[in-house]
């Protein structure tokens, strides 16, 4: 593989921007990295798929899919890429996108977390990912304040699954109910019944674009159409959570522990 690209790739936000982050929960951001460094990252990103790097880790599963299935993978997920590759921490992505989920957040970048996923969803049958919150993934213990950045290698349009916001939807107090797809406690996937898709926006965006979200921000990408894949490289920052002293109740979360617990319990048995 070639070195890293080094050409710099500055960004500015703007106040508008920060405000209709704020009043939407959404924004969309526009280039944020080089062609020659969405080239490199397209090769890393492809690697680690064909690959399927981490896969006994966990690192590596369908997640429109139950666990451990043996069917066609609809919507393959890398987790922690950069634990595989750390130089990925040092790209413009990176950089540009701490520094502007920093404003959009209004949080100094040194407080700020982050790590990235990467989503396939295949030519032709890569399923959708359906409306959700992404605080409905996390701990239950604390109050989250966070974002995820959004970025597509390939031309992300409505015919091959670009994301799909309701504006608004973060100000909510709550984390919606949320239940996994299919009903499948098995499929790591989250959905929400609770949404109205007549207000939703589509955010079409291309390549080295990026659009940025709240962790309550309700979305969702429909399936893949086109004759080509959709790669999209995701990118979570979070400021330091506040911790809660009874903590939300999330059904969905015990519902899949309880499920894989099973799950292990028989591969032991069988073993």
């Amino acid at each position: 593989m070639r070195p890293r690209p080094e050409r710099r790739f500055p960004v500015e936000v703007t106040q508008e921007q920060v405000e209709f982050f704020q009043e939407n929960g959404y924004l969309v951001f526009g280039r944020i990295t080089t062609d020659e460094e969405l080239e490199w990252l397209a090769e890393i990103y492809d690697e680690l798929f064909t690959k399927r790097v981490g896969e006994k880790e966990g690192m590596y599963f369908d997640l429109g899919g139950p666990r451990a299935h043996k069917g066609v993978e609809v919507l393959p997920q890398v987790l922690g890429p950069e634990r595989t590759f750390p130089e990925l921490r040092e790209t413009n992505y990176f950089k540009n996108g701490l520094y502007i989920a920093s404003k959009l957040l209004g949080v100094p970048q040194e407080k700020i977390s982050g790590g990235g996923h990467m989503i396939l969803k295949p030519a032709r049958y890569g399923r959708e990912t359906p409306w959700h919150q992404d605080e409905a993934y996390w701990n239950p213990a604390a109050l989250h304040h966070g974002l995820s950045v959004w970025m597509s290698l390939d031309p992300a349009t409505l015919e091959s699954g670009c994301l799909q916001f309701i504006p608004g939807s973060h100000r909510s107090e709550e984390i919606l109910p949320h239940r996994h797809i299919d009903n499948d406690p098995l499929v790591h996937g989250l959905v929400t019944d609770q949404v109205d898709p007549a207000q939703a926006v589509p955010c079409p965006v291309a390549p080295g674009e990026a659009t940025f979200h709240h962790c309550r921000a309700l979305h969702y990408a429909g399936p893949n159409r086109t004759d080509h894949p959709r790669r999209a490289y995701i990118l979570v920052f979070n400021a330091p959570p506040k911790r809660l002293e009874r903590p939300m109740p999330r059904p969905w979360l015990d519902e899949e522990a309880e499920a894989l617990k099973r799950l292990k319990s028989l591969a032991r048995d069988e073993a």
